[in-house]
């Protein structure tokens, strides 16, 4: 395999080698790369071009060796075309697009997600436990029921390794405790007063939740949170279709993760998003 880099305006042909249901819904997918490129970085997406029907933003959970592992959940005629795919058939990417995650050192790192907002914070998972200066790291995961839960089993190995702590929960008490991810999270907040960063990735009514009560507590430091679940189209800024009011900032280059300065001075945020007309409605 020749060294290359990704095109931001022309898709790399890439083969699917492997797809699996991850969950209700939501498949895994790992894409073969024709050539040898530099690493995503946590939180950066790509744009996934199905020819002939559509293309949109998806988020990355691992990079190897020229192979690329995406989520992808079933919401409408792009996602379900992808859904469609078997083994061994081609797809186009673009990228890396966006603004990484950013770990600073000697915090707990807890990571709250969501659907399929769990995709990114995977890649995330992986990068951290592989610092030479690993701290604790927390996952927060809840969903509907237990068959919509994402990594499941990755996450549940990671903790029997001792690797990670992991906190699960369902709205319907099928799986880990029955209640809201936000639940477990402030009951750490209020026993923990060590320094904190909290990641977060999924719907963004749940990440404003998130965001308010993370502002209750001194020890959270930062707040880094992903708003790659709004309309992206170019992925470059060019067509401005992402943009948030009032600061004027484009996810696709400005973002998609966005810290808690950043986030405080978005009056969008958990608020309004666009429609692919430009037009504003309410989250």
């Amino acid at each position: 395999m020749k060294k290359g880099i990704m095109n931001n305006t022309r898709p790399l042909i890439c083969k699917i080698v492997d797809k699996w249901e991850e969950c209700d819904d939501t498949f895994g997918f790992v894409l073969e790369l024709p050539i040898k490129i530099q690493k995503a970085k946590p939180g950066q997406f790509i744009m996934l071009w199905i020819p002939g029907v559509d293309e949109y933003p998806v988020g990355i959970a691992g990079i190897k060796n020229g192979f690329i592992e995406i989520g992808v959940a079933k919401m409408g005629v792009g996602t379900s075309a992808m859904i469609d795919k078997q083994k061994g058939d081609f797809v186009g990417i673009r990228g890396f697009f966006g603004k990484p995650f950013k770990p600073p050192k000697n915090v707990n790192h807890l990571l709250i997600g969501g659907g399929f907002g769990m995709t990114p914070l995977k890649l995330l998972t992986s990068s951290l436990i592989n610092f030479e200066e690993m701290q604790r790291v927390h996952i927060f995961e809840g969903a509907r029921s237990k068959n919509k839960l994402m990594y499941l089993e990755w996450l549940e190995n990671l903790e029997n390794q001792e690797e990670i702590f992991f906190h699960v929960s369902t709205d319907d008490g099928s799986y880990g405790y029955k209640g809201f991810p936000t639940v477990d999270l402030e009951k750490f907040l209020q026993n923990n007063k060590t320094p904190s960063v909290i990641y977060a990735a999924g719907p963004e009514r749940m990440m404003k939740v998130i965001f308010d009560l993370g502002k209750k507590y001194s020890n959270v430091i930062d707040m880094q949170m992903s708003l790659a679940d709004r309309y992206i189209r170019c992925g470059f800024g060019l067509c401005a279709g992402c943009v948030v009011d009032p600061t004027g900032w484009r996810i696709c280059t400005d973002g998609p993760i966005f810290n808690t300065e950043q986030l405080e001075q978005i009056t969008d945020f958990g608020n309004f998003r666009r429609t692919e007309t430009g037009a504003k409605e309410k989250i």
